[in-house]
């Protein structure tokens, strides 16, 4: 398999002494030969290097004034240090040397040089590789490891490195043709070389500016997110020009939310803008992942949800793909997200290269399926547009994930138009890997035969596999929703660290309008003095036990829950008929602590199938 990697200083500095005849060169005189390490540049990147014997504290004040960042050593090399240019491109075709003459013009700088990206090539059997590395003549696309294909038939180690995509375009004929996405983000730059022939104006909105143009405003240097989201969609094919889009010829508008205050009122029309017009809406945002905050979608929002999953799609109902959150090095878990907690949305975590869960990704039971994303010092990352008509190689985060997944159902959409939104939940549950991811931790098979992790879902996506499913998918049938309440006896509903609450509810699937089971969800009103130490599990009549929230340490607020609905896929297929157990405890908090509480009120919702969906 080939590897690109990001290489940021490859000139070998050897410090001597040498004798000949007329003259001695020192480090004071040292130069460096200009082709070592640079024979297969690909990009130049805005990192420069350079080599001084001053004290480094005597030139900070200057490099900083002419727009570098302070400089760092170089790990292990003497004298050579590394310094950042603002605002310059990521990645370049070609180098700027006006940029390498003002590090060199100073007197005490004995040479500088531009950091750039090359080609390093692991030394195993070929058939490893991907068979699609030529597959589209983009500049970055052998890059795109997580929509190329490694599974040769003699890759001992078994890894899958992919989402299986190519062979979608290539044998199914799928490309995301007549299937319009809306970023709802902070704006896309839709002159972008990349992304201008893919731009649908019709479904755009600036809903911060009050405006139809959904250009980012460039002012906020970090207003390049929904550009890269976009980009990662509907890159175009086959122009030379960064990557490949995973839907490379869908439809992307731009619904501006994220550049200013927002409020209830605008978040529902950012989720119902066009309502009548895009299939797809995908949002990588959500309350801060602090491991304090819960919360989630207003009233008008939560209504907006509703419209668009009833009235979307002529009826079939729009597809709202969200991020799963990155708060978990904060302890952070997603239960508390109320977006991701919701029913018509479908949550998406990441994992790395190696299979493994990135630091960052929060986990929890409302989470369907992952997708290759990156952790925080991963190399190269998701390739994707970025602002200033440029490119990037580190896009990352759940937020990363996402939109690669809302490509995939874009695929799928192509493919049957028919699909509903419910549909696509079925198809995702039915169609994901489990091997690639299967080393971790937290897996789990359920009473209807489908494995599930929180941090994963039920594992990683398979575009080729859920598209040619989608193809002669079959609706499924009509939804009923019922609820029941767990019984709360005077006497029993306190709980604290020394002692559980524990209640039990029967339910016939409220007169067995419900044997399948989709989602389940858990509302509840709970008051504790430390929120963040509460943790609900629940037990379903198949003995399928999930967690729906994990202890959050950080949140110490007072104020519990109150109507807080908690949603889980874990138990998916399964007949609810029988004795369902809840129970809330703390197990985190110090046991000298005397903290109680109480539960107020539990209701068990269950959403689903009478007859037999597939």
């Amino acid at each position: 398999m080939k590897i690109k990697v990001v290489v940021g200083l490859l000139y070998l500095i050897e410090y001597f002494y040498f004798v000949n005849g007329n003259y001695l060169i020192d480090s004071s005189d040292l130069r460096v030969h200009h082709n070592h390490g640079a024979s297969d540049v690909k990009h130049f990147t805005n990192y420069w290097y350079f080599h001084t014997n001053d004290n480094l504290h005597e030139i900070h004040e200057t490099i900083v004034m002419q727009g570098f960042s302070y400089a760092k050593p170089v790990h292990g090399i003497p004298n050579i240090y590394k310094v950042k240019m603002k605002y310059h491109p990521e990645f370049h075709h070609e180098p700027s040397h006006n940029v390498t003459n003002i590090l060199k013009q100073n007197d005490k700088v004995n040479w500088a040089k531009q950091g750039f990206t090359r080609n390093l090539y692991k030394r195993v059997p070929t058939d490893v590789r991907s068979r699609y590395e030529k597959y589209f003549d983009d500049e970055l696309w052998d890059l795109q490891w997580y929509e190329q294909d490694y599974r040769g038939k003699d890759n001992s180690d078994g890894i899958r490195l992919d989402m299986n995509l190519v062979p979608v375009y290539k044998e199914l004929k799928f490309t995301g043709k007549g299937v319009r996405i809306a970023i709802i983000d902070d704006g896309i730059e839709y002159t972008h070389d990349d992304l201008k022939n893919n731009y649908d104006k019709e479904i755009s909105i600036n809903l911060n500016w009050n405006k139809k143009d959904p250009i980012p405003r460039y002012e906020d240097p970090m207003n390049f997110h929904g550009t890269r989201c976009a980009g990662e969609i509907a890159m175009a094919a086959n122009n030379k020009k960064c990557g490949v889009g995973v839907a490379y010829n869908a439809k992307v508008g731009g619904v501006v939310l994220l550049d200013g205050k927002t409020d209830d009122e605008m978040e529902a029309k950012a989720l119902i803008n066009a309502l009548s017009l895009v299939d797809i809406y995908s949002g990588s945002w959500g309350p801060e992942d602090n491991g304090l905050t819960v919360d989630g979608p207003g009233v008008i929002a939560q209504i907006a949800f509703e419209i668009g999953t009833t009235q979307g799609r002529n009826g079939k109902g729009s597809i709202y793909v969200f991020a799963s959150g990155n708060g978990r090095l904060l302890f952070d878990n997603c239960a508390a997200d109320g977006y991701v907690g919701n029913i018509h949305t479908i949550a998406i975590s990441s994992a790395t290269v190696e299979g493994k869960a990135p630091e960052y990704a929060e986990r929890c039971a409302a989470v369907i399926a992952t997708a290759y994303s990156g952790g925080i010092n991963d190399g190269v990352k998701i390739i994707t547009s970025d602002i200033n008509n440029t490119c990037t190689l580190s896009h990352t985060g759940t937020s990363a994930a996402a939109p690669l997944a809302a490509g995939v159902i874009a695929l799928a959409l192509e493919a049957n138009d028919n699909l509903t939104w419910r549909d696509v939940q079925y198809l995702l549950v039915r169609n994901c890997e489990v091997e690639p991811i299967s080393n971790n931790s937290g897996w789990s098979t359920n009473a209807a035969g489908f494995q599930f992790n929180p941090q994963f879902g039920f594992g990683l996506l398979n575009a080729y596999k859920l598209v040619k499913e989608a193809i002669n998918w079959r609706t499924v049938p009509k939804k009923s929703i019922c609820a029941v309440d767990f019984i709360i006896n005077e006497n029993f509903k306190c709980f604290g660290r020394a002692w559980k609450f524990v209640s039990k509810v029967i339910t016939n699937g409220c007169q067995r309008r419900i044997q399948y089971l989709e989602h389940v969800q858990l509302c509840m009103t709970i008051r504790y003095p430390k929120r963040g130490m509460i943790e609900v599990d629940l037990l379903s009549p198949k003995n399928t036990t999930c967690i729906m929230m994990e202890p959050r340490p950080l949140d110490m607020s007072d104020e519990g829950f109150v109507e807080w609905k908690i949603k889980s896929l874990q138990f998916w297929g399964e007949d609810p008929f029988g004795e369902w157990t809840a129970i809330i405890k703390d197990e985190t908090s110090d046991l000298y602590d005397g903290l109680t509480g109480s539960v107020e009120k539990l209701t068990l919702i269950m959403h689903g199938t009478e007859d037999q969906p597939y």
